[in-house]
């Protein structure tokens, strides 16, 4: 029996070993994914590449005895990934669940210590960025514990807790003073790169069970980007149109901040969730199925 693009598979070494069926029996789609060389006979009108003009020249072709090889090696790349999520699925089921719920007052703790409220209500203000160191120290350590699951975890837990020593230095600086400034510079970029980190993070980790997931993760960032610039915006509005445009702004920019929060929740929610339920089928003792 003849393939499309002229192999034959009787002589194929493969053909066992990948369990294929032939080009006849599965309409050139060998495996478990289409093939190049099929779907261009099939675009063209051919039934197979020696009534093409452009035979000779087909680099298609010219590869076919690459096609079983590379199919090999994404069965050896999908088993490694399987396994590795067996490994690390238990961790993400312990730990995100508890980030979820620690989340709560560190999403409550950052409204009070925006600079909208605590100038508002500076006794807030103060409670709140006390709360934040704490939160954050603990937020820190149950990132650190996903280390395992990916390395760049580690990135932001260090964010996290340096996040928290700073806001505590704050908290011993008047505001009035230059070091205030000064420190509350580098303040918001380790805030931001350690969100930036952990939001990438968790998209990399769900991106194999569930790439909708995966993209609101990232979708978190470019959120955080925009409520920052609508804070900006809002103090632009202050100094310059006077405080009824500034409360709109700020109004605005609780709203979105809001937004975020919330979905930044049930981003946790679904992550914990799924690695919970997530049971790792039954691996092969070889990637081609032997």
């Amino acid at each position: 029996m003849e393939t499309i693009c002229g192999k034959s598979c009787e002589a194929c070494a493969w053909k066992e070993p990948l369990n294929c069926s032939g080009c006849r029996e599965d309409m050139g789609r060998p495996f478990s994914g289409p093939c190049d060389i099929a779907a261009c006979c099939r675009e063209k009108g051919h039934q197979r590449c020696e009534t093409c003009a452009y035979l000779s020249g087909c680099p298609r072709r010219a590869r076919r005895d690459d096609i079983p090889w590379q199919e090999l090696q994404r069965r050896e790349d999908e088993a490694a990934s399987q396994r590795l999520l067996a490994e690390t699925a238990p961790l993400m089921a312990k730990w995100v669940p508890l980030i979820f719920w620690l989340a709560v007052p560190l999403v409550l703790a950052s409204l009070l210590a925006s600079n909208i409220v605590a100038q508002a209500f500076p006794s807030l203000g103060a409670a709140g960025t006390g709360l934040q160191v704490l939160c954050g120290l603990a937020y820190g350590l149950f990132l650190w514990r996903l280390t395992p699951v990916l390395r760049v975890y580690r990135t932001a837990a260090l964010c996290k807790l340096a996040l928290s020593l700073m806001n505590l230095v704050l908290l011993a600086v008047p505001e009035e003073s230059g070091l205030f400034f000064l420190l509350g510079i580098p303040t918001i970029f380790v805030d931001f790169y350690g969100s930036y980190v952990e939001f990438s993070a968790h998209a990399q980790a769900v991106e194999p069970l569930d790439a909708e997931l995966a993209a609101s993760w990232r979708k978190l960032w470019r959120l955080l980007l925009l409520s920052l610039g609508m804070t900006v915006l809002a103090y632009f509005f202050f100094a310059f149109m006077g405080s009824f445009v500034f409360i709109l702004a700020a109004l605005a920019t609780l709203g979105l901040t809001g937004y975020y929060a919330v979905l930044r929740m049930i981003c946790l929610w679904r992550t914990a969730k799924l690695f919970r339920e997530w049971t790792p089928p039954a691996l092969p003792d070889s990637p081609s199925g032997l």
